[in-house]
């Protein structure tokens, strides 16, 4: 009798044992499924990204192509075309910085708005007063957005100005300054005009290396200067928040980390872009 007992209780020790082991199975499962689940949602909240159509109107007489559209938080960017149209991938929440030389930095939030209808349309109106930072978000749900901008001054000129200015630097490297075509009077007061509607680094980059022949463009002269003819100062202290001490130092550490004359060729203006903000980043890590 006393045996019977001691099986019994056994037994039922062990059904015990058993169902509470199979209790754990299930309560594991579903923990990680619920973690599995939380994840997908999650991940897909960060990866899912829309290819956005955008446009950038600008005030009467001003230039919208080449205004520097760039997505802080994919790190990636693009420039507009001569109608002010551009395209990039952005998800809800990212931060868009619209960089133009003519006009006050500023930074768009991407809503539901924007990515459910894929489109984002910004609309610059002057302001008289410059703020410390400018973060806007579309006024409706159609992608809309209207800013105000302080416009930033630009140094006026034409081409014989800026090839006053460039050629002593070229000349320091052995390299001539030959007038071509874009000397015209014609061209002349054409690209007046255009500098006095706020002179981009795209237009700036066609002006200085998109006409040189083949043999100029084979120049042995340092990439360092010749990024310096190209862009000026304006554009490293907007494009990248560097002071104007820091602009050659920064020039230096990028050529030191594999910047080189294969990023200044025409067409290459994005990758520079690029390449340059990816050094801006370590370069600050370097300076703390």
């Amino acid at each position: 009798m006393l045996y019977l007992n001691s099986t019994k209780n056994i037994e039922i020790v062990c059904q015990t044992q058993v169902a509470i082991m199979k209790r754990l199975y299930i309560l594991y499962y579903i923990t990680l499924l619920i973690f599995i689940g939380f994840s997908g949602v999650v991940n897909a909240q960060i990866d899912t990204r829309s290819l956005i159509s955008g446009e950038i109107n600008v005030p009467i007489g001003d230039n919208s192509e080449g205004i520097t559209i760039y997505n802080r938080t994919t790190n990636k960017g693009t420039i507009t075309n001569e109608n002010g149209e551009f395209q990039i991938s952005a998800g809800i929440n990212d931060r868009i910085d619209v960089i133009a030389m003519q006009y006050q930095k500023f930074t768009v939030i991407v809503d539901k708005g924007i990515v459910a209808r894929k489109t984002l349309k910004i609309v610059l109106h002057e302001a008289v007063n410059q703020l410390d930072e400018v973060v806007v978000s579309p006024y409706d749900l159609a992608g809309n957005v209207d800013v105000d901008v302080k416009r930033i001054p630009v140094n006026e000129g034409n081409i014989a100005e800026v090839a006053n200015e460039t050629s002593g630097r070229i000349n320091d490297s052995d390299y001539n300054f030959t007038p071509d075509q874009l000397t015209t009077p014609e061209n002349d007061v054409m690209l007046q005009n255009r500098m006095k509607n706020g002179l981009n680094f795209v237009n700036l980059f066609k002006l200085v290396v998109g006409d040189q022949n083949e043999d100029e463009q084979k120049s042995t002269f340092a990439t360092e200067n010749r990024l310096r003819n190209l862009y000026n100062d304006e554009f490293f202290k907007q494009e990248f928040d560097l002071e104007l001490n820091e602009i050659n130092d920064f020039i230096a550490f990028a050529k030191e980390n594999g910047l080189d004359d294969s990023y200044l060729k025409e067409g290459k203006e994005l990758d520079l872009i690029e390449f340059l903000r990816t050094q801006r980043l370590q370069y600050n890590v370097q300076k703390q």
